[in-house]
């Protein structure tokens, strides 16, 4: 039996160009990032119905919400899907396309009301009806705006009218779809709201506290190839020999990005905890806790640019309070002395 039911769609739109591997990975880790956000903050008793490549379909059956609840709904996803877009502007230490334009990304709304049906396939609840159709349809429409919410006639009738919402105005459009005929809708942009955002608060400053353990070599390869192969953690097992499992966080290379790495037998817990990217230099720190033998050090990374594409690596090793012996400290400087050869090669014939 069908019932009345908003169908409610947040929908990202941004990625579109972005064809190398790591943008792609890193583009499908902040958009799958942004969509469980979007998820979580579902505050008003929608059900989740399906993810459909950048958007959610979500829906509510029964008595239909308020349009201030409604609005406010749109508005507290839209304030949680930007303020982590500049966070991850802050935070990000990779490179690419996609990290670097993610704060590029839009969100629009779409809510529309009408009758739907619950059918079970196999163990999974599926909401159908022409009324998904029509919300669907709507996604392609003739707003001049990336960012929105729009009220189909249908919804605005269910949920109440436009009132004085202090911080939107609404306007009047429809559009002609094929087989569905003409849509009238009510949508307010929400560019003047995105300005009011808050952004995040500043980072604490870190300090580069070096250490007297240092290594040093040059690498055929640009410094930009030089520092995205040192910080992508998928190519890790490429150039750190005895590393036989790698467990990271699913976001893009950023500040505070945790990875564990079984190494020779040891966690290594390693934490992203500095960068500085320009393209004649480049610095990059990472924390690194060893449990097992009670290890703490911090790993500095500086990459200069020299003539002929070439890249001058140097590496410090800060070992703080660790009390390990001195043969233990050289052993594992030579074991890095040979893994930044493997660097080297992975950043001359298979960079990031």
């Amino acid at each position: 039996m069908a019932e009345q039911a908003i169908v409610f769609i947040p929908d990202i739109s941004g990625f579109t160009d972005f064809t190398s591997t790591t943008e792609i990975d890193h583009a499908a880790h902040i958009i799958t990032e942004l969509l469980e956000l979007l998820v979580e903050s579902n505050q008003s008793g929608f059900t989740l119905a399906e993810i459909e490549g950048e958007a959610v379909l979500f829906y509510r059956t029964g008595e239909p919400l308020g349009r201030r609840q409604l609005v406010e709904q749109c508005l507290t996803m839209f304030s949680n899907f930007h303020q982590r877009l500049m966070v991850i502007e802050r935070d990000t230490a990779c490179q690419c396309g996609a990290c670097q334009s993610a704060i590029n990304l839009t969100l629009k709304f779409i809510a529309h009301f009408g009758y739907l049906k619950e059918i079970k396939v196999a163990p999974f609840v599926k909401a159908t009806g022409v009324d998904m159709i029509v919300a669907h349809r709507l996604l392609k429409n003739d707003i001049d705006s990336h960012e929105y919410i729009l009220m189909t006639e249908a919804c605005c009738e269910a949920v109440g009218p436009s009132g004085q919402h202090p911080a939107l105005q609404w306007s009047k459009s429809s559009h002609a779809y094929d087989a569905i005929g003409t849509i009238k809708y009510e949508f307010a942009t929400l560019s003047g709201y995105r300005g009011q955002i808050v952004p995040p608060a500043a980072p604490p400053r870190f300090v580069v506290e070096k250490g007297e353990d240092n290594l040093e070599l040059v690498i055929n390869a640009p410094l930009k190839a030089v520092y995205q192969t040192l910080i992508n953690v998928d190519k890790r097992p490429e150039w750190l020999d005895g590393v036989d499992t790698i467990n990271r966080e699913m976001t893009s290379e950023r500040i505070g990005m945790r990875h564990n790495c079984i190494f020779h037998g040891l966690k290594l817990i390693n934490t992203a905890v500095h960068r500085d990217f320009h393209e004649d230099r480049a610095f990059y720190s990472e924390k690194v806790e060893i449990p097992e033998i009670k290890v703490t050090l911090q790993a500095h990374y500086e990459m200069e640019a020299l003539n002929g594409g070439r890249t001058r690596l140097k590496f410090n090793v800060n070992w703080m309070d660790s009390k390990l012996p001195p043969e233990n400290k050289k052993g594992m400087l030579a074991g890095q002395a040979a893994n930044f050869e493997l660097l080297k090669s992975a950043c001359e014939n298979n960079p990031a």
